[in-house]
């Protein structure tokens, strides 16, 4: 009978060490996962982005600005193709709808504020590029 008992006692701290290694692993795992989110947010910051790769931020930016600018162009010129020319209507009857209007507005305040932001940057950077001895 006491060997059934050592055994199961045995058998109890073997599972209490396991469930405090497991514990352990877990604190482990958990601490890893926070330091790896910090350093991913350092890593993919948009700062961090900009200073690293300043021309290819700057060219997809206008790249960008360029796409959504012909996007709402488009929104908001009619198609010459779309009606007969015995249909148009002449360029003093038409009138834009609100919706257009208010995407123009929208699309250009945003290249707008594209095109200030790229060039305060540019400003910074090559301000930046002075300071520094060579």
């Amino acid at each position: 009978m006491t060997t059934a008992n050592e055994h199961i006692k045995s058998i109890q701290s073997r599972i209490d060490e396991l469930e405090q290694t497991i514990s352990e692993r877990g604190e482990q795992i958990k601490s890893r996962a926070v330091h790896l989110k910090a350093e991913l947010q350092e890593e993919l910051a948009p700062e961090e982005v900009i200073r690293r790769h300043p021309f290819k931020t700057t060219g997809s930016a206008l790249l960008t600005g360029l796409l959504l600018g012909r996007a709402v162009r488009s929104l908001l010129t009619p198609s010459r193709r779309s009606a007969p020319v015995s249909e148009r209507q002449p360029a003093m009857q038409r009138e834009p709808s609100t919706m257009k209007v208010a995407l123009a507005a929208i699309g250009a305040e945003a290249l707008y504020a594209g095109k200030d932001l790229a060039i305060s940057w540019l400003r910074n950077y090559i301000e930046e590029k002075k300071k520094r001895p060579a």
